[in-house]
């Protein structure tokens, strides 16, 4: 009796905390203009923060055809969940069966009464089948786990304003022309820290020479760098460009793509 009374009790106190939460959102309700600068701010601060808002990866399917699958950062979704305000946002792992490790991202507008779960699931063993070492499995529910908080994040708070962020920030970190022989190089010099040199990058992006690199180029080299930072790929893999050493599943890979045809 006693313990169903104190379970009753937690929950009219978790009850009450949240109805005091929504109350005062909505008694202070957000302004979307001011979520853009705020947002803006925060990811334009300085060059790194910039670069690790945004991934890039390229994958060459059986049939040959290269994809480029690119969007908005884990670092990015933090930034937004936090210049949104009036939202909950968590994550966990769900399940681990051995072959893989299921997470699940949640974000909850209290404003709009919004909320929305996002799954996603990675694999915890080798190509030959052995099973990864606690360690491995650790950083993979690590990764996943933020996955699925970006996800959920992204869902919901309107694309429209995310994409303005997105794109303000992408700008600031690759710049223009003027400025991007330093950006290059600071670029190169992360992967060579690495283990990536020179040629193997130019060859990725079929350049003769630093001269021929674009803008575009280091566009995508910047959001190869932060889809390693992230735990999307591993650095060895980075410029396979072969489909089967993605780590994203099928749900990611879909969305990705949806989101590019639209674009």
């Amino acid at each position: 009796m006693m313990n169903q009374e104190l379970i009753s009790d937690q929950g009219k106190l978790v009850r009450a905390e949240l109805d005091i939460q929504i109350t005062t959102a909505k008694a202070y309700p957000r302004n979307p203009d001011r979520f853009i600068q705020l947002a803006t701010q925060l990811a334009t601060q300085d060059l790194e923060t910039a670069q690790s808002c945004f991934y890039c990866l390229s994958r060459k399917s059986r049939d040959g055809k290269i994809t480029e699958i690119k969007g908005g950062s884990i670092r990015l979704a933090e930034i937004a969940a936090a210049s949104w305000g009036n939202l909950h946002a968590a994550s966990r792992i769900i399940e681990n069966d051995g072959k893989a490790i299921t997470a699940e991202g949640v974000a909850w507008d209290l404003e709009r009464n919004v909320r929305i779960s996002s799954q996603v699931k990675r694999s915890i063993v080798t190509t030959q089948g052995a099973a990864y070492s606690s360690d491995m499995q650790t950083l993979t529910g690590n990764a996943a786990s933020s996955i699925a908080l970006r996800n959920a994040i992204f869902k919901v708070i309107p694309k429209a304003l995310i994409d303005r962020v997105y794109e303000k920030a992408v700008k600031f970190a690759v710049g223009d022309q003027k400025s991007l022989p330093n950006r290059r190089s600071i670029a190169f010099e992360w992967f060579r820290k690495r283990g990536v040199g020179h040629t193997k990058i130019l060859k990725f992006f079929n350049r003769n020479n630093l001269e021929d690199f674009t803008l575009s180029d280091l566009e995508q080299l910047q959001g190869i760098a932060t889809s390693i930072n992230d735990g999307f790929v591993e650095i060895d893999k980075a410029f396979a460009l072969d489909e089967e050493t993605t780590p994203l599943n099928v749900e990611e890979r879909v969305k990705n793509l949806l989101n590019n045809e639209n674009n």
